[in-house]
C-alpha cells in the first residue's frame, strides 16, 4: 500500500529531524516526510503545493504563535487533516484546537514515535471518513432538496423530525424546521391524519412496510391531492425500530386522467351496448374477447361470460366457421380494413341474413396485429326490400331499354339538328360578309384606279412645292384605300387550300425576310426553332401569310426598342382548351402529337376588353390610317381552314404572345 505522506510545520530544526525520524521509524513503508517548513507562510504554501496526506503543525513559529497558526493553516487547506504538536501541555488550549478542527493535540514532551503514528494514522482515516460522510450527507441533501417526490422522517409519536423542500412547498412553511415536532395533524384533515397514524403505528409495531399505497389527502387549506405513498420503519444502529419514514408522490393529474379514462370507458360501453349494430372483438386465433348486447343475442347467448374466450366453431357449423376464418385471415395479413363488405350469413337459428360488415385491424405499439375490431350491420329488411325492387325493375327492363333507345335517337338528332343550324347561321354569315366585302371591293377598285392615274398625271404637270405634296398625300390616301380593298378580297377569296406536308420553320424563317422592311435598328429578332421539327400539312403560301401578318403587328406594337422572339417545338397533346373565338377544335385530340409556334413581343400589348373582338373583321386596335382591321380576320380564316388554332394574349411581364397549334 502507498504510503502516508506529511507534512512537517516546525521552526526547530533538530526537531524536524527528530520528528522525521519518529514518522518514518525504521523504514519508510507506511508514513514518509515529504516536504517541512521552518515558518507558518512556507508551510501554507507547501500545503497548496504538496500532496501531504497530513500535516504536523506547531502552534508557536517565528510568523503565527498559537491558536492563529492552526486557524490561519486550516483556513488555507480545509481538506487537509492537521495535528498539533505543542510544547505547551494545555488542556484548555488542545480542547479549543479539537473544536476548532484539529484531529489531535499532542504534547511534544511525551510523544512517542507509537503514538505519533497512531495518531497520524487515525487523523487520516478519521479524516477521510469524515470526508466521506460529508459526501454522503451532501448526496443526501441534495436528493431531498431537488426530488419532486416528498420525503419525510418521524419519531415514534409520529412527530416529524425532518422534511425535504417538495413537503415543506406542500405545507407551505419558509424552512423545513418549522415542520419539526408537528403531525399530520397540523396539515392534513382528520381523516387522512388519522389513516396515516394508524399505518404509522402498524409499521413500527410489525417492522413491515407500507409500499405504494393510493392516499386522497386533504390540506388544512382545502387543497385535495391524490398521492402514491411508501413507509418504511425508522431504524437505529442497533435495529431498533425508532419511528417511521416516508416518500409520497404526487398522483393527482393521473388519478384525474384515470377517472376521465374510466368514466370514457363506462360511456364508450354504454354506446356500444345500445346501438343496434354488433360490435365484437377477436384475437388472432379467432376468440371473442369482447362483444355488445346486440351481438350476444345473435349469438344465442344471454351472458358475456358465454361468448368470452369462445371461437365461431362454437356457435356455428363448422363450414360456415372457416368462412369467417378465411375471410379474416387477409385483415390479419395485411393489415388492411375491410370497410362496409356486404357479407350473407345464417344466424344461430338456421335463419338467412345480411349484414355490412367492417373490420379493422387491431393493432399494438409494436405494430404487430392481435386482432379484429369488427362491426356488422344489420341489412336484412333493406336486402329483402332491394331483392322485391329487383325483380320489380327486371319486369320493365324490356319496355325501359326500347324507352331509352328511343330518346337516345330523338336525343341524337336534336344535337344533329342543333349543330347543322348553328353552321348554316355562321356560314350564313360569314357567307353575306364575304359578299358585301367583294361586292365593295369590285366596286371601289374601279374608281380608285382611275383617281391613282389622274393623280399620277398631275403630279407630273404640278408646278409648285405645295401642289406636289398634296398630290402625294392623296397618293397615300388611294394607297391606303387599295389596302382595304385587297384585304376585303383576301376575306371573300374562295377558302381552297393546296395542302402539302412543309417545315414550319422554313416557312417563318421566309416570312422573317419579308418583314425586314418593318424592323426598326432598336428591335432585336431571337429565333428559338426546334430542330428537326415534324413536317405538317399546310398550304406553305397562305400559312406564310399568315406569319407576315402576325409579325408585323408585333413589329407595330414595339415602339422603338425591344424585342421579338419567334419560337417552335412540337410535343404531346395533354388538354385542349378553346382559341379565342370559342370554338374547339376537333382535330385536336388528347395524346396526339402537335406543332407550335409562338411569336413573344416586348410591346404596348392589348387592351384586355379588346381581346375578344381582335379577329372581328374591321376591328383593329391600331390609330386611323394604320391599320384596316381585316388582317387577323384573314388570320383567324386561314387557321380555321387548316383546322389549327390560334391564340393572343398578353403577357404578365408586358408585350403580347401568339401561339399557333398546328396538328401533325
Amino acid at each position: 500500500m502507498e504510503a502516508i505522506r506529511v507534512l512537517l510545520i516546525e521552526d526547530d530544526a533538530v526537531y524536524r529531524t527528530f520528528l522525521r525520524e519518529l514518522v518514518e521509524g525504521p523504514n519508510a513503508i507506511e508514513f514518509r516526510v515529504t516536504a517541512m517548513a521552518a515558518d507558518l507562510a512556507t508551510g501554507i504554501e507547501l500545503m497548496r503545493e504538496s500532496e501531504a496526506d497530513v500535516v504536523l503543525l506547531d502552534l508557536n513559529l517565528p510568523d503565527s504563535r498559537r491558536l492563529e497558526t492552526f486557524t490561519r493553516a486550516h483556513a488555507a487547506a480545509p481538506s487537509l487533516p492537521l495535528i498539533i504538536l505543542s510544547g505547551i501541555d494545555d488542556e484548555q488550549l488542545a480542547a479549543s484546537a479539537v473544536h476548532l478542527g484539529a484531529q489531535d493535540y499532542l504534547v511534544k514532551s511525551r510523544t512517542d514515535g507509537h503514538l505519533l503514528q497512531r495518531a497520524l494514522r487515525y487523523a487520516v482515516e478519521r479524516f477521510r471518513s469524515e470526508a466521506q460522510l460529508a459526501r454522503e450527507r451532501d448526496l443526501l441533501n441534495t436528493l431531498l432538496d431537488n426530488i419532486p417526490d416528498r420525503i419525510y422522517f418521524k419519531d415514534r409519536e409520529s412527530r416529524f423530525i425532518r422534511i425535504n423542500r417538495a413537503l415543506t412547498e406542500l405545507f407551505q412553511l419558509n424552512r423545513p424546521e418549522d415542520a419539526y415536532g408537528l403531525t399530520d395533524a397540523d396539515f392534513y384533515g382528520p381523516e387522512h391524519a388519522h389513516d396515516a397514524l394508524e399505518d404509522e403505528r402498524r409499521v413500527m409495531e410489525t417492522g413491515e412496510p407500507v409500499l405504494n399505497k393510493v392516499e386522497f389527502e386533504v390540506l388544512q387549506d382545502g387543497t385535495r391531492t391524490w398521492s402514491l405513498t411508501t413507509k418504511l420503519p425508522l431504524r437505529d444502529r442497533k435495529g431498533q425500530i425508532v419511528g417511521t419514514c416516508g416518500i409520497s408522490r404526487e398522483i393527482t393529474d393521473f388519478k384525474e386522467m384515470e377517472t376521465a379514462l374510466e368514466n370514457e370507458r363506462n360511456l364508450l360501453r354504454a354506446v356500444i351496448d345500445n346501438v343496434p349494430d354488433h360490435i365484437f372483438l377477436k384475437d388472432a386465433e379467432g376468440h371473442y374477447l369482447l362483444d355488445n348486447l346486440a351481438h350476444m343475442r345473435w349469438l344465442g347467448a344471454s351472458d358475456p361470460s358465454e361468448i368470452v374466450g369462445r371461437t365461431p366453431f362454437d356457435f356455428f357449423p363448422d363450414e360456415v366457421a372457416r368462412a369467417f376464418y378465411a375471410a379474416d385471415e387477409p385483415v390479419l395479413r395485411d393489415g388492411q380494413p375491410v370497410i362496409n363488405q356486404e357479407e350473407e350469413a345464417v344466424d344461430a337459428s338456421g335463419e338467412t341474413q345480411w349484414a355490412l360488415l367492417t373490420k379493422v385491424p387491431w393493432v399494438s405499439d409494436d405494430g404487430q396485429v392481435h386482432g379484429l375490431v369488427c362491426l356488422k350491420r344489420d341489412i336484412t329488411e333493406q336486402k329483402r326490400a332491394e331483392l322485391q325492387l329487383v325483380q320489380a325493375n327486371a319486369e320493365l327492363a324490356a319496355s325501359r331499354e326500347e324507352l331509352l333507345a328511343a330518346m337516345s335517337k330523338v336525343q341524337a338528332a336534336h344535337k344533329e339538328l342543333h349543330d347543322v343550324q348553328l353552321q348554316l347561321i355562321e356560314a350564313e354569315k360569314m357567307k353575306s360578309i364575304g359578299r358585301l366585302a367583294a361586292g365593295v371591293a369590285h366596286e371601289v377598285k374601279n374608281p380608285l384606279a382611275i383617281v391613282r392615274m389622274g393623280i399620277e398625271f398631275l403630279a407630273q404637270s404640278a408646278g409648285d412645292e405645295e401642289t406636289g405634296r398634296i398630290l402625294q398625300e392623296m397618293a397615300d390616301a388611294i394607297e391606303r384605300a387599295d389596302d382595304v380593298i385587297r384585304g376585303l378580297l383576301d376575306f371573300s377569296a374562295p377558302k381552297k387550300l393546296d395542302v402539302k406536308r412543309e417545315d414550319l420553320n422554313a416557312i417563318i424563317e421566309q416570312a422573317l425576310i419579308l418583314v425586314r422592311g418593318e424592323i426598326k435598328p432598336g428591335i432585336e429578332i431571337v429565333r428559338e426553332f426546334q430542330p428537326r421539327l415534324p413536317a405538317i400539312p399546310l398550304d406553305a403560301a397562305k400559312i406564310s401569310q399568315v406569319f407576315i401578318n402576325v409579325l408585323i403587328n408585333a413589329l407595330h406594337a414595339i415602339e422603338s426598342e425591344g424585342t421579338l422572339t419567334v419560337r417552335t417545338y412540337s410535343k404531346q397533346l395533354t388538354g385542349i382548351g378553346s382559341n379565342v373565338s370559342g370554338v374547339r377544335s376537333e382535330s385536336f385530340r388528347i395524346g396526339g402529337n402537335i406543332v407550335v409556334a409562338e411569336i413573344d413581343d416586348t410591346g404596348h400589348g392589348i387592351p384586355e376588353d379588346k381581346l375578344a373582338k381582335i379577329f372581328e373583321p374591321f376591328f383593329t386596335t391600331k390609330p386611323t390610317g394604320l391599320g384596316t382591321g381585316l388582317g387577323l380576320s384573314v388570320v383567324k380564316t386561314i387557321i380555321d381552314l387548316h383546322g389549327a388554332t390560334i391564340d393572343l394574349r398578353n403577357l404578365p411581364d408586358g408585350g403580347a404572345r401568339v401561339t399557333i397549334m398546328f396538328q401533325v
